[in-house]
């Protein structure tokens, strides 16, 4: 269903943030998918400028693209904060997500005027937040990116993600795209592709194109619709092993077992590399691996069953290295 052309945008701008004007109800969720997330907006002088495709301040339709996505996130708890690079600012300091503060604070950003000799230190405003907030965000947790992509001083933006991430295991970049280049689409891809199957792109226009566009990638980041993939619960090569950083997980999966009191299904898998009997051992021994874990939490065993699947159901291409190591996982569907 198609919710606004590009002739209705500046209008639509004009009413988007009065109190009641076209609300919208949040997304239908079973539980939270992260536990803390933050919006990384792009306050640069290329974000001050006209949109090459369309015809508008590329500022305001990121603030208008965050209205409609504000008006869509449940309130499930989670932690959520907002910041800005380009300059390094904290708009909203980390708290429970509510609609409404995060609605004042969206609509408190103020479009500058300055646009020469303002360069976009993309690289440095992630480092910036990785050491000031990212590496200690609860797991999971995510950064939903609004930019244009464009980088012109500083660290590299694709090292300093990854270097986020090795930080914290549990993060995942979200992007919403508001590039008119392609050097800024590709500067963008390129993060959003360091977690492939998790991490959500998506172009601002068709956000503002499309109400369902906007649903989905907020159901994507935010929701769990009965099946939670541990995504970063995967598992060394020939392993059934319980790291560091898949207990972090586990812990915050126990906390949302404990607050549903739901009985839960454990699926183990493997890449391909082995024989079929081998494997289907080995997946079985990931799903009771993963029990183990949780009934040491306190999640009673009697509320959980395990099964194995081998190699017969992978999620991503077992012919490259990155898809053998992200098919060594487990799944958890709630009952």
């Amino acid at each position: 269903m198609k919710r606004f052309t590009l002739m209705t945008l500046v209008a639509l701008m004009m009413m988007a943030f009065a109190a009641t004007a076209m609300a919208a109800q949040p997304v239908n969720c079973q539980a939270p998918k992260v536990q803390s997330f933050d919006f990384l907006l792009d306050y640069s002088g290329s974000m001050m400028q006209p949109h090459k495709h369309l015809a508008e301040n590329k500022f305001k339709l990121a603030k208008l693209v965050l209205h409609f996505v504000n008006e869509r996130i449940p309130e499930l708890g989670y932690t959520g904060s907002i910041h800005t690079f380009a300059t390094n600012r904290e708009v909203l300091k980390p708290m429970t997500y509510d609609r409404a503060t995060f609605g004042k604070a969206f609509a408190s950003l103020k479009r500058t005027y300055e646009v020469f000799n303002r360069l976009t230190p993309m690289g440095d405003g992630i480092a910036h937040w990785t050491q000031r907030l990212y590496s200690g965000m609860a797991a999971p947790a995510a950064v939903i990116i609004v930019s244009d992509g464009e980088s012109n001083r500083g660290m590299d933006p694709l090292a300093a993600a990854q270097a986020a991430m090795a930080a914290n295991p549990s993060l995942t970049f979200h992007i919403i795209s508001l590039a008119d280049t392609h050097a800024g689409q590709m500067t963008l891809d390129s993060i959003a592709n360091l977690r492939p199957g998790y991490s959500v792109s998506v172009r601002a226009e068709n956000m503002l194109d499309h109400e369902e566009v906007v649903d989905k990638f907020v159901i994507d980041i935010f929701c769990t619709q009965g099946k939670i993939v541990l995504r970063s619960i995967q598992f060394a090569l020939d392993s059934a092993e319980i790291n560091a950083e898949s207990a972090a997980i586990l812990d915050e999966v126990a906390n949302i077992l404990r607050s549903r009191n739901a009985g839960v299904q454990i699926d183990g898998h493997t890449c391909s590399l082995g024989s079929d009997a081998y494997n289907q051992r080995l997946s079985e021994r990931r799903a009771a691996s993963v029990k183990s874990y949780l009934t040491g939490k306190g999640i009673p065993a009697s509320n959980m069953t395990t099964r194995g699947y081998g190699e017969q159901r992978p999620k991503f291409d077992n012919s490259t290295e990155e898809g053998r190591r992200l098919n060594r996982r487990a799944e958890l569907d709630f009952r």
